[in-house]
């Protein structure tokens, strides 16, 4: 883990500990002005390992609650959502792959835009739950800060989160977002295929693939990203005319 990363969680502790109304640090008692600080001579009866130096106490745990308690505390919130398509929301995580294939199946085929809005939506909120408290948080403040036009800050966040949780696809995905608002279309198209590789069917990493490589001009790869993206929702919006305008432009290079 580097320095950045430890900095970085260390202001996600305190935060943490803030919002739930514990004080992070103790007061040393100070002995009086005029008094001279007691000597504390060793006891040569006591154990060797008691006359070494106290130990610091390990770090408190940073990742809340486990994957099996995040489950089962969204489960009770997300119950009754009509994105859920009158499935149980999930338990554990290979009921969330089992809900996560009948939720992208019904989305394939869906005519109602609002409830295709519904059902992408429950999806994100299901694909966050590996992501662990203290890694959701550094990429909430992200995004704040990327809507606050503060993308240095934003990155440096994002770039802890994807250290810490680097099999987390909205990580990646996060970032490619900041790296593209940074001019740095490379690095966004790294993250955004490593997002694809982590979850194919990230909708929204296949529209950032699309719009970046069109805007290089390669629109046989955006084409395909976009056809991809409208197999998995077909409600996506301007995705079918975008489709049909790469199509002709596609044709009609040659390409």
């Amino acid at each position: 883990m580097t320095k950045r990363t430890q900095f970085l969680l260390g202001c996600i502790v305190a935060s943490l500990a803030a919002t739930a109304g514990v004080s992070s640090f103790a007061q040393e008692a100070q002995p009086p002005a005029d008094q001279p600080p007691a000597v504390v001579e060793p006891d040569p009866s006591a154990p060797e390992a008691n006359n070494k130096e106290a130990q610091p106490a390990p770090p408190p745990e940073v990742d809340g609650p486990g994957l099996r308690e995040r489950y089962r505390s969204a489960r009770g919130g997300y119950q009754g959502d009509p994105g859920l398509m009158g499935l149980n929301f999930p338990r554990n995580q290979d009921e969330a792959t089992i809900v996560l294939g009948k939720l992208f199946a019904a989305l394939s085929k869906m005519e109602d835009p609002l409830l295709a809005t519904k059902v992408t939506g429950t999806i994100e909120r299901i694909w966050r739950l590996p992501g662990g408290d203290t890694v959701n948080l550094l990429i909430d403040r992200a995004s704040d800060a990327a809507n606050k036009n503060n993308p240095d800050l934003a990155l440096k966040l994002l770039d802890a989160a994807v250290d810490l949780a680097p099999d987390y696809a909205e990580a990646w995905s996060r970032r490619a977002f900041v790296y593209y608002l940074k001019g740095d279309t490379a690095r966004a198209l790294g993250d955004l295929r490593r997002t694809l590789a982590l979850e194919p069917n990230h909708f929204k990493a296949l529209e950032g693939l699309s719009k970046i490589l069109e805007e290089q001009g390669q629109k046989k790869g955006a084409l395909k990203a976009l056809e991809q993206l409208y197999r998995i929702n077909p409600n996506t919006p301007g995705a079918k005319t975008a489709i049909d305008n790469l199509k002709k432009d596609v044709e009609g290079q040659g390409i």
